[in-house]
């Protein structure tokens, strides 16, 4: 390939360095904690709102009050959005890691990470047309492109690309083809098609359904989210430039006011609009309202900010609850593997061709089934760990951004 031999010439002193793998006490084990918790929260929201129901449909039927109603409830005012812009956040700052470390041992790291991000761009095609229709990487690889644009800039210039990416959403309330976009998707025709499909079509028939739902409804779901999905990025590569993350006790009291301003402001708008509407069955705001927009769009980065400044502060103040955070390491350290598992366990659980579940559970049974499987994976992932440098899919991804064979085993296994 081109690629592979522009790499090669690029790196011809150092080639042997510059493609062996991270060594393990380089890595910040504080992003590896936040990135297992953020992976917790997707796993519950997807399962909440989108294993057990269409995707585009997000919820299905409704329960208006009951433990159903309470687990719902808490799950999109504390975890919806909010976990996956954690993890978009973590992507951004992993890119700007990736990008310092390799370009402290070549000059081909721009190439790397675009090789990188091609490859992660075709698992995204396959994991979303074989597995689940839910699929983030594609997203991912394609805001993570565009983010390189501002990789060496200065930071203000990416301030003002967060600021424009977050008012994106307000654009929709002055400029009529995306109002109209977004006001194409009728999610309840949607419910209605998709649930005897997903309940009972075998597996290739569903296969070629997702192209059908990529065509007609998940194009539109991208339009929304990656202008949000970008500005996560550009946020997390802001926060590992500003040096937080490699000295966390140095910045503690920076930390502590992201924890206690990100928790409350970002939990505001949520809570006041669950109250509200629990108490007078209608909107705080209206759904036209520009102010919706501009709410809905910084609420869930100031809790993910919130959440991630005291996952630190508890990770550097000792006690129970560092060492309980600690053990959320490897899950986090294997966060492609688990993340694609998640995909391929309850697509099975809940799709026809396997048990057939969906739309046949409220939200109670999925929570229980998320948080059982979640803790399976922490017991997986660090005994995987202890034999292996990389998870299953993080080896493959590896291999295929350096163009060879990475090792996989660990020279001396730990007991």
């Amino acid at each position: 390939m081109s690629l592979d031999a522009s790499i090669a010439a690029e790196l011809p002193a150092v080639e042997e360095r510059s493609r062996s793998p991270i060594d393990r006490q380089a890595r910040i084990a504080d992003i590896d904690v936040i990135r297992g918790a953020a992976l917790f929260g997707v796993l519950m929201c997807n399962l909440a709102f989108c294993f057990r129901t269409p995707l585009m449909a997000h919820g299905g039927p409704h329960w208006e009050a009951g433990p159903e109603h309470w687990v719902s409830t808490f799950e999109e005012i504390f975890l919806s959005d909010k976990a996956m812009t954690l993890f978009s956040m973590l992507f951004g700052a992993g890119l700007t890691i990736f990008y310092e470390r390799a370009s402290a041992r070549s000059s081909g790291a721009m190439a790397l990470l675009v090789r990188r991000l091609f490859f992660l761009c075709v698992f995204g095609f396959l994991h979303m047309f074989l597995f689940w229709n839910g699929d983030i990487l594609i997203d991912y690889a394609t805001a993570g492109l565009c983010a390189l644009a501002f990789m060496n800039r200065r930071a203000w210039v990416l301030w003002v690309g967060i600021v424009l990416l977050t008012l994106f959403p307000v654009l929709g309330e002055f400029w009529p083809p995306l109002r109209d976009a977004a006001n194409g998707l009728d999610v309840t025709k949607h419910y209605e098609e998709a649930i005897p499909i997903y309940g009972h079509a075998s597996y290739v028939e569903l296969v070629r359904y997702r192209f059908h739902e990529a065509a007609v409804y998940m194009w539109r779901a991208y339009i929304f989210y990656w202008p949000g999905t970008m500005r996560n990025m550009l946020v997390g590569m802001l926060v590992w430039r500003s040096g937080v993350l490699r000295a966390p006790l140095a910045h503690a009291r920076a930390l502590r006011w992201t924890a206690f301003l990100g928790i409350v402001t970002g939990l505001s708008y949520p809570l006041l609009r669950t109250i509200y509407y629990e108490m007078y069955h209608q909107r705080l705001i209206p759904r036209e309202s520009v102010w919706r927009h501009v709410f809905g769009a910084t609420s869930a980065p100031l809790l993910a900010a919130g959440y991630a400044a005291g996952i630190v502060l508890l990770l550097h103040g000792g006690g129970v609850a560092q060492r309980a955070l600690s053990k959320l390491s490897p899950v986090g350290r294997m966060a492609f593997t688990n993340y694609l598992t998640q995909s391929m366990v309850f697509s099975t659980v809940f799709y026809g061709y396997g048990l057939g579940l969906i739309g046949q559970v409220g939200y109670i049974v999925p929570a229980i089934m998320g948080i059982s499987f979640y803790a399976l994976q922490c017991v997986v992932s660090t005994y995987w760990l202890r034999h292996f440098r990389f998870g299953p899919f993080e080896w493959v991804w590896r291999c295929l951004t350096y163009g060879r064979w990475q090792p996989m085993r660990l020279a001396t296994a730990q007991s």
